[in-house]
């Protein structure tokens, strides 16, 4: 009669273990794409800004051929590469991430290796997200500026 008692109590402590796993594996589901959707809609100001910032570097390029030895100029331009730089970086992060992200598999792990992925998933997506946040905002600054 222990025995069972034991064995039931055993299970009833498995599942109860289980279900809190699987809750949290949902909840950092949801994290990691309430992360993404936030920042997705951000790409097509990210694309505006890729142009823009091009655009200012034909423009500085042109203005330097005529004044080669103007520092304030190769200033703004070396900024203004360096700024291109950092959109496309974050441009391709996010892609990168959508590219790889695979939730479905993710969800078809024991819930023990699925938290680790989806956390680890959670992460990588809060830094491409800091990165395009930064870059957008850094580039609108010097857009404005100058």
């Amino acid at each position: 009669m222990k025995i069972n008692l034991l064995l039931i109590s055993g299970v009833f402590l498995a599942t109860a273990c289980q279900n809190e796993e699987q809750a949290q594996v949902e909840t950092l589901e949801k994290e990691v794409m309430m992360i993404h959707d936030a920042v997705m809609p951000k790409m097509g100001e990210l694309v505006a800004l890729e142009n823009a910032i091009r655009r200012r570097i034909s423009q500085t390029d042109s203005l330097l051929k005529i004044t080669p030895n103007d520092s304030a100029l190769q200033q703004l331009l070396e900024q203004s590469i360096h700024l291109s730089s950092q959109l496309k970086q974050a441009d391709d992060a996010m892609m990168d991430w959508m590219h790889h992200y695979r939730g479905d598999s993710l969800r078809k792990l024991l819930p023990s290796q699925a938290i680790q992925a989806f956390t680890q998933e959670k992460i990588k997506i809060e830094q491409v997200s800091d990165d395009m946040l930064k870059s957008i905002e850094e580039t609108q600054n010097f857009l404005k500026q100058k």
